[in-house]
């Protein structure tokens, strides 16, 4: 484990989006992959849907067996401004890790921090989502990677 705190994004990043709420192919593997690297207590949500809407998603994941039952009530950072600033996460920046889809989000001096994940959409067919995506297995090894060196 590493004294790093992982930021994770919620909406294109964990699941499709807060209204499709899809779950991405391998989220409960990728959750419990994480705590084994950086524990729980060192994890949060940084996302913009606001925190009772991120809980009801939650808890219906967890409800659904798309992740595990401490994702219910994993940390949730409450922010304002414009950009994820990461010293709502930690004040020291260096010691945070994100995991998001839209680099315009994070501060651009804090971009050096940022595990970009390619954006998981909903096929416009409507069908299920493209069970193929690894995305999630690919940054827990950019995550190793990281934390390693």
């Amino acid at each position: 484990m590493t004294h790093i705190t992982l930021a994770l994004d919620l909406e294109g990043v964990l699941i499709t989006n807060a209204i499709s709420q899809l779950p991405r192919p391998g989220l409960k593997s990728f959750l419990e992959q994480s705590e084994t690297l950086f524990d729980r207590s060192n994890m949060c949500i940084f996302t913009t849907v606001n925190e009772m809407r991120f809980r009801t998603i939650a808890d219906r994941l967890v409800a659904d067996g798309y992740a595990p039952d401490w994702f219910a009530t994993i940390r949730y950072i409450d922010w304002v401004g414009e950009h994820k600033d990461l010293r709502f996460v930690r004040e020291d920046i260096d010691k945070v890790i994100i995991v998001d889809d839209y680099p315009p989000y994070i501060k651009q001096t804090q971009r050096h921090r940022l595990v970009q994940v390619k954006q998981y959409l909903e096929p416009y067919t409507h069908a299920d989502p493209d069970m193929k995506d690894r995305e999630l297995d690919q940054v827990i090894e950019k995550l190793k990677t990281v934390i390693s060196g």
